[in-house]
């Protein structure tokens, strides 16, 4: 997951930070949209309470979206400029909407945000379904905003805009479903019984269906993406910056990993075995998914630096 990878001078050295935070709130505000409405695709009756709380996350996660997309936005106008002095000036804005490859793509962005901003505010039929879309359009997006976009124009541009697409998306799919996944162990725990006619086992069952094929999508695009990054020059890696970042964000997906594999292969048959509601197996399972939650939210921060650092190539 990779931003705009402007030259980022000393001199814009202050700006950085707010880039880089912008992008790590944008980032999990958007894979919330994406990825909690997928969750319930398909999901079994009830869960009411966890329902209840997911639609309260997204009606707060458009309006952050939407506010840390404006500050990506200006973050950028203001490096172009060389300063947030001039992040209004009639001038700069002309020449960055309208005279650089990422003037219509922003126009997109905070067009689809705006969208996002009134769906959440009225929701009504499919409004989960209306995120969800504005979510993946949002997702793609980005990748005419960074790295992705390097490859221009032709196949190999156009396999590397798919690979970051794919790596997105996926990666949505499995951490914007983690937070639904807790609402649901976290009411049934809270209920001492299954919740509602909801039961927890399915629910984990019924996630880890749609997060085998996206981690194995993550892992697949997350190799191309490095192989377009350095090409057969595999050791340029490690003579730069992005590669110890990116060896940094590795090493918190195979945590993230290691928690899912104990969740699918440990904690849910032990949810099987106590029909459900042991108290105990929920406790576990339940720390196990918000630490899988947790160490999600560090990915998207190495994500968001990661963006912001020029790859070797």
């Amino acid at each position: 997951m990779e931003g705009l990878s402007a030259a980022y001078g000393s001199e814009a050295f202050p700006i950085l930070p707010l880039l880089v935070l912008a992008r790590w709130v944008h980032f999990g505000s958007v894979f919330i949209l994406f990825g909690a409405p997928l969750f319930w695709l398909g999901m079994e009756a009830g869960f009411f309470r966890a329902r209840h709380a997911t639609d309260g996350l997204l009606r707060w996660a458009a309006p952050v979206a939407a506010a840390s997309g404006l500050v990506w936005v200006g973050a950028l106008v203001a490096n172009m400029a060389g300063g947030f002095d001039r992040l209004f000036d009639r001038e700069t804005l002309t020449l960055f909407f309208f005279q650089t490859e990422f003037g219509p793509v922003a126009f997109l962005r905070l067009f689809l945000l705006g969208g996002a901003v009134a769906v959440a505010a009225s929701p009504g039929a499919a409004w989960r379904a209306a995120l969800m879309g504005i979510g993946a359009f949002l997702l793609v997006d980005q990748a005419w905003l960074g790295h992705a976009a390097e490859g221009g124009a032709g196949l190999w541009g156009a396999l590397m805009i798919l690979a970051y697409s794919a790596h997105v998306l996926a990666g949505a799919a499995w951490l914007g479903g983690l937070p639904p996944l807790f609402f649901v162990l976290q009411a049934t725990q809270d209920r001492g019984e299954a919740e509602e006619a909801g039961n927890p086992v399915a629910a984990l069952t019924h996630f880890s269906i749609l997060a085998l094929p996206a981690v194995t999508l993550i892992l697949i695009s997350g190799v191309a993406n490095v192989a377009f990054r350095v090409g057969s020059s595999l050791h340029a890696l490690f003579l730069a910056d992005y590669g110890y970042v990116l060896c940094a964000k590795a090493a918190l997906v195979a945590a993230m990993l290691a928690l899912a594999c104990y969740n699918r292969f440990v904690a849910l048959p032990r949810l099987h075995e106590s029909h459900a509601s042991g108290a105990g197996a929920l406790a576990k399972t339940r720390a196990s998914v918000g630490c899988e939650l947790a160490l999600g939210l560090f990915v998207l921060g190495a994500a968001a630096l990661l963006g912001v650092t020029p790859p070797p190539q």
